[in-house]
């Protein structure tokens, strides 16, 4: 089972992962820390990123980013 806490801004979501769950004969895994950004940019974009920082790479860095736009209604 995988756990995430949440802070709640204004226009935003950010979750961290603070346990990843595994499954018992599985390798670890290479992530360390892992945020997921939900952004409210205006009335007709909407942003989702996701940060992480793996063994790897240490530092936390952009993994994905992106910008939904609304088309109906």
């Amino acid at each position: 089972m995988t756990f995430e806490e949440a802070e709640v801004g204004p226009k935003q979501v950010r979750f961290k992962l603070v346990r990843i769950g595994r499954i018992s004969f599985s390798h670890d895994s290479a992530v360390r820390l892992m945020f997921r950004e939900w952004t409210l940019l205006d009335e007709e974009r909407f942003e989702a990123r996701l940060l992480m920082s793996t063994t790897v790479t240490h530092q936390l860095m952009e993994h994905t980013r992106v910008i939904y736009k609304k088309i109906y209604p």
